[in-house]
């Protein structure tokens, strides 16, 4: 049985469409950020054709006021 990754954070559009998710290697760091309240955009930097699925890289930034 496959574990569910209790950090996972989902990428959403502003409007409205669902990208993906940010890489489980790589989401310790953000999950932590919003826990503590901390608000974070992202932008994509390059999207890739990749077999027959679609490779979205992104960068997180954290906003701060």
């Amino acid at each position: 049985m496959e574990e569910l990754d209790t950090n996972a954070i989902l990428i959403l559009c502003e409007d409205g469409q669902k990208p993906g998710y940010v890489p489980e290697k790589d989401n310790i760091i953000f999950a932590r950020l919003m826990d503590a309240g901390k608000l974070q955009k992202a932008r994509i930097s390059r999207i890739e054709p990749k077999g027959s699925f679609t490779q979205i890289a992104v960068g997180i930034y954290l906003v701060d006021f």
